[in-house]
C-alpha cells in the first residue's frame, strides 16, 4: 500500500520505518485539506494488519484488513464528532468530542485485544476534544496499555491542552508544493477551475471538496452580490443566506475582504482569481479604515461561528456595514 496521496510519500515512509516500535501517542498536525485523516487511517490499518508487506504497509487481504476496510475491526476505535438531534428535530454535527466518548475510549483500551495484536484509537479532530474529554484521556495517553497506539489528528494543535501535546510524538504535515497539488488536481478532472480552486482553498483536498460540493456555486452567488455593493439588499439577502453553513459564509467573506484589502493597498488578489476585474474596480473605491474595521469584525466572529445567534439579523448588519465601505 502506497501513501494515501503523492505528497505524503516521505511522511508515510517515516511512519512505516517505525512500525515495529511505533509512538504510542502520535499527533499528526498540519493545515486542513492535506490528507492527515487518510494518513492516520492508513497508519492504523498498517498497525493492525496481520500479514504486512515487506516495507511495513498493510497487505489489504488478511482478515484484519478486511475487517478494517468494512469498519468492523474489533481493535480499532475512531473517536470523532457525532451527529446530534436538536430540540427542533434537526440533525447536526456536534461541535465537540465530549467526555462520555472519551471515557468509552478509556474503557476500550483497558480491555484485552481481540486478536492478541495491536489496538489503535484514532482521535480526529483532536482539537475538538472539550476540556473534560481531554482530561479524561490524559492518564491513558501518558501510560498507554501494552500494544495500544493513539493517533491524534489536528488542524489546530494549539487548541489542544499543553498536557495532551506533551504526551504525544508530533509529526507535522505541511502543504504540498503548488506543482504537486496542481498535478494531482489535474488528474481529478477539475478543468480550468483547478487553479482558482487551489488558490481559494490553499490545500488540494479542500479544492476537490469545493468542486464536488454545492459550495462552489454558493460561493459564486455570494460573490456576485458582494461585487455590486450599491445594489445590495441587506434585508433580503440576510434572509436568503441565513441557511448557509456558517463556515462557508465566513470563509468566503473573509477571503473576499482579504483580496479587497490587497487591491486597496496596491497589491493583487490572491484568492478569488475568477473575480479579479470586480476586485480591481472595487478596491480603489473602498474606504480603508472601514474595510479594516469590517475585516477585524469578521475575524472576531470566526471564533463563535456555531453560536446560536440570529443568523439573518447578523448577516443583515454585516451587509449594511459592507455597503458603507464604498459610500
Amino acid at each position: 500500500m502506497s501513501a494515501p496521496y503523492p505528497w505524503l510519500g516521505v511522511v508515510w515512509q517515516h511512519l512505516l520505518a517505525t512500525r515495529t516500535r511505533p509512538a504510542q501517542a502520535l499527533l499528526l498536525a498540519g493545515p486542513r485539506g492535506v490528507g492527515k485523516g487518510a494518513l492516520a487511517q492508513a497508519w492504523a490499518q498498517a498497525l493492525l494488519c496481520e500479514a504486512p508487506l515487506a516495507g511495513g504497509a498493510a497487505c489489504g487481504s488478511c482478515p484484519a484488513c478486511h475487517w478494517f476496510t468494512a469498519g468492523t475491526h474489533p481493535d480499532y476505535l475512531h473517536l470523532t464528532l457525532q451527529e446530534k438531534t436538536t430540540k427542533d428535530g434537526e440533525t447536526r454535527l456536534a461541535t465537540a468530542i465530549e467526555v462520555d466518548q472519551a471515557r468509552a475510549a478509556v474503557d476500550f483500551v483497558r480491555l484485552s485485544t481481540y486478536r492478541a495484536g495491536a489496538r489503535v484509537v484514532r482521535i480526529d479532530p483532536a482539537d475538538a476534544l472539550n476540556l473534560a474529554a481531554a482530561n479524561a484521556l490524559l492518564k491513558v495517553l501518558e501510560e498507554p496499555p501494552l500494544n495500544t497506539v493513539f493517533v491524534l489528528v489536528s488542524d489546530q494543535p494549539r487548541r489542544l491542552l499543553p498536557t495532551i501535546r506533551s504526551r504525544c510524538s508530533r509529526l507535522d504535515i505541511g502543504l504540498p508544493t503548488v506543482e504537486a497539488a496542481s498535478d494531482w488536481l489535474a488528474g481529478q478532472n477539475l478543468g480550468a477551475e483547478a487553479g482558482t480552486l487551489l488558490a481559494l482553498s490553499g490545500a488540494p483536498l479542500d479544492a476537490l471538496r469545493w468542486s464536488e460540493s454545492g459550495e462552489w456555486e454558493s460561493r459564486r452567488e455570494l460573490l456576485e452580490q458582494l461585487a455590486q455593493p450599491a445594489e445590495l439588499d441587506p434585508v433580503g439577502l440576510g434572509e436568503r443566506w441565513k441557511t448557509l453553513a456558517p463556515r462557508l459564509w465566513h470563509g468566503v467573506a473573509y477571503k473576499w475582504l482579504a483580496d479587497l484589502l490587497a487591491v486597496r493597498l496596491r497589491g493583487r488578489a490572491r484568492f478569488n482569481l475568477d473575480f479579479v476585474p470586480a476586485l480591481d474596480a472595487l478596491g480603489g473605491k473602498a474606504d480603508l479604515a472601514r474595510l479594516l474595521a469590517l475585516a477585524r469584525q469578521l475575524a472576531e466572529e470566526g471564533r463563535v461561528l456555531e453560536h446560536p445567534l440570529n443568523r439573518a439579523v447578523q448577516m443583515q448588519a454585516w451587509l449594511v456595514r459592507y455597503r458603507n465601505v464604498f459610500d
